[in-house]
């Protein structure tokens, strides 16, 4: 038998769909454990921390998966959980402790792209609102959320749209922004560790029906998670698009590279982008931890590079903190 490994998982509060997923994470990661032989032991963390960091300890595993996405329904407070295993001097899996904090606050994860040449949009605090260009599109976004919570078409805006900009000044500057919108295309980049560091997975591009001809083409929270709604069954994941854009291709895996160096991640990440019209990339925002649910993106990625789940998950377990 090998050694025993630990899923701390949140504990589902809400029972919002964008929460019960991380159920599903803990069934696959707990599936492919037990494929490969580990001892597996499953815990939620929830409203009781210290009882629940106490039982960890008793547990004493060689290695817990992080699963955490929430601390007391709060997306806010994800980096709780790497924050106390990194104190108990618990190996654990995901991005670290200073990433999963910097990149969770979409804010300071923009600053840091800025400061370190990577591409990402304009951005200003809500109560900035003088500050935009009444010639461009904007969005308002949560600034911790992650989930596409908080996101929808009525966030996206102009400043000659009064009743909407009027909805956005209300917003208080400490939980969202403000973001110019980049019209465009849109993918999603899976990055997994590997021998050499890290291994950019094949890209997925978002692609938008008719319905969002004379809509704002976004992922917002009803097209990721309401199976009943138009704009989930609108919006579809593709590989392979872009093949025929070598040039484009390598701007983007460059940048997601640059992105697992600079913010220093491990195990595994997603970085989602824009392309503009003339095939300049931007930094929507990176995601430490992502969705490993079945029907996730990032297993999607997985297999379309050929990969098993337990070789997925083996790999993160390999650079752990």
């Amino acid at each position: 038998m090998k050694p025993k490994v630990l899923i701390l998982h949140n504990a589902v509060l809400n029972g919002t769909p964008d929460e019960l997923d991380v159920l599903a994470q803990r069934d696959l990661v707990r599936a492919a454990l037990r494929n490969m032989q580990f001892e597996v032991v499953c815990l939620a963390l929830g409203k009781d921390i210290q009882r629940d960091m106490a039982r960890i300890e008793k547990e004493g595993p060689a290695l817990v998966f992080n699963l955490v996405e929430a601390v007391w329904g709060k997306g806010e407070l994800i980096y709780l959980a790497p924050a106390i295993l990194n104190a108990l001097k618990i190996p654990f899996t995901g991005v670290p402790l200073e990433a999963m904090f910097i990149t969770t606050n979409k804010v300071l994860a923009k600053k840091m792209i800025r400061e370190n040449g990577l591409p990402t949009a304009d951005f200003f605090p809500v109560s900035k609102i003088e500050d935009l260009d009444p010639r461009k599109t904007y969005i308002a976004k949560p600034i911790w959320e992650e989930a596409s919570v908080g996101i929808s078409e009525e966030r996206v805006f102009r400043l000659s749209e009064i009743e909407k900009t009027e909805k956005v000044t209300k917003l208080p500057d400490n939980h969202y922004f403000t973001e110019e919108f980049i019209e465009g295309r849109e993918f999603n980049v899976s990055l997994l560790a590997d021998e050499r560091g890290v291994e950019v997975l094949p890209a997925a591009e978002m692609i938008f029906s008719d319905y969002f001809s004379n809509r704002p083409k976004i992922v917002g929270y009803k097209a990721k998670w309401d199976a009943e709604s138009e704009e989930y069954k609108q919006t579809n994941r593709a590989f392979g698009t872009l093949e025929r854009e070598p040039a484009l291709r390598e701007q983007i895996m460059d940048i997601c590279r640059r992105a697992w160096q600079v913010f220093r991640l491990k195990g595994y990440a997603r970085v989602d982008l824009r392309v503009d019209g003339n095939n300049k990339a931007y930094i929507l925002e990176i995601n430490g931890n992502p969705c490993i649910a079945p029907d996730s993106g990032f297993v999607a990625a997985v297999r379309q590079a050929g990969y098993s789940i337990e070789t997925m998950i083996s790999r993160i377990m390999k650079d752990v903190n």
